[in-house]
């Protein structure tokens, strides 16, 4: 079934189930597997978050739905459709391996102690699935003798990859901004510096899964000055990021705009300290832009099957990122490797009229 049949089974049963009628059309989101998260967590709402999720094998934590409320009299806008570790490619520096540790193995998931998921609640359909935390997340603005304390919902899930483990986690913050990252950890690993290249899929469809578009941000200096650009990609292709272009994601709708008439966008930005390089065809490309199609689901096929010169404007559009950990050999991870992060953020612009969460 596609995203339109999807679409109306959801709203028929939303309709006999009285949900509300955006975030109705979240596939799947029942239950336990539904999460609404108003913010502040004390005092009068301002922004609100509904979330759906899964646990599956292979990835572990899924978000299969995200809808932001900018104000209590403001409407659901989905940002998400599904969003997962699509890959987590290990190749070691002698060769001895190059695992795919998420599309070459049906590995489980692990179930989290009460430790583990210390100041949160487990929650999931064995109980102990997925560790969710509303937090304290630093400060929001500060001016002088006023400031303001941020927020934010997490959702967190582990990967149980043979002695290694992945931590798969998404943060959904009061402001509208959503972060993924991946930490890999593991016990007595093989003692050969390696790097854990994660790659994310983001269905990401703003307003609905229709109309969306992609530009290319890039900043360039020229003499004194510095120029930022947009170009457009109108075609599925691979970008390369470069740090010195501040490249990122532009992601918008051809409706959707804010108070002020101005175009909203969601910014896919890296955050990540290097680029991973290997043989593999996909891994030469940092960033892709793909038109949704419900079969596509691993990196590998990117280059080869997956960009073929479709039409990516005005579309239903999934961008997939790429960030390494670069793992060299350290004797403090000779009993428990210690958690290495990689991670992106997915940030809102023009969205709100005003600065959010203010005064």
């Amino acid at each position: 079934m596609n995203k339109l049949g999807m679409a109306l089974v959801s709203t028929v049963f939303a309709a006999l189930f009285l949900l509300p009628a955006a975030p109705a059309q979240a596939q799947g989101c029942t239950g336990i597997y539904r999460i609404e998260q108003p913010f502040p967590t004390v005092g009068a709402e301002q922004t609100r978050w509904l979330i759906c999720w899964q646990i599956q094998r292979k990835h572990a934590l899924v978000i299969t739905g995200a809808f932001f409320r900018k104000s209590p009299t403001s409407p659901w806008i989905r940002v998400l459709w599904d969003a997962r570790v699509a890959e987590i490619f290990v190749p070691y520096h002698d060769n001895s391996n190059r695992f795919y540790d998420v599309t070459g193995f049906n590995w489980d998931w692990v179930r989290l102690t009460a430790n583990e998921c210390k100041g949160g609640t487990r929650i999931g359909p064995n109980g102990n699935d997925v560790c969710k935390t509303v937090r304290d997340r630093g400060l929001a603005w500060l001016d002088y003798q006023k400031a303001r304390r941020g927020e934010e919902l997490v959702l967190w899930g582990v990967i149980a990859a043979a002695n290694y483990n992945y931590i798969t986690e998404f943060s959904f913050r009061d402001d509208g901004v959503i972060e993924g990252r991946v930490g890999s950890t593991a016990r007595k690993f093989n003692q050969v510096t390696h790097t854990h290249d994660v790659t994310w899929r983001l269905d990401i469809d703003l307003n609905g899964w229709a109309n969306d578009f992609v530009d290319f941000g890039t900043h360039t200096e020229v003499g004194l000055n510095g120029v930022d650009t947009m170009p457009n990609i109108a075609q599925e292709a691979g970008m390369v990021w470069d740090p010195q272009r501040f490249h990122m994601f532009h992601i918008r709708d051809a409706n959707l705009k804010n108070g002020k008439g101005h175009t909203t966008e969601f910014h896919l930005m890296p955050t990540r300290l290097g680029n991973a390089r290997h043989q593999e065809a996909y891994s030469q490309k940092d960033m892709w832009v793909t038109l949704y199609r419900g079969t596509e689901w691993s990196p590998r096929n990117l280059p080869t099957t997956y960009v073929n010169g479709e039409n990516v404007n005005n579309a239903d559009i999934v961008v997939w990122y790429t960030s390494a950990a670069h793992h060299m050999v350290r004797d403090e991870d000779s009993d428990e490797t210690l958690v290495m992060w990689v991670s992106f953020m997915l940030k809102p612009f023009d969205f709100f009229d005003k600065t959010p969460l203010y005064p």
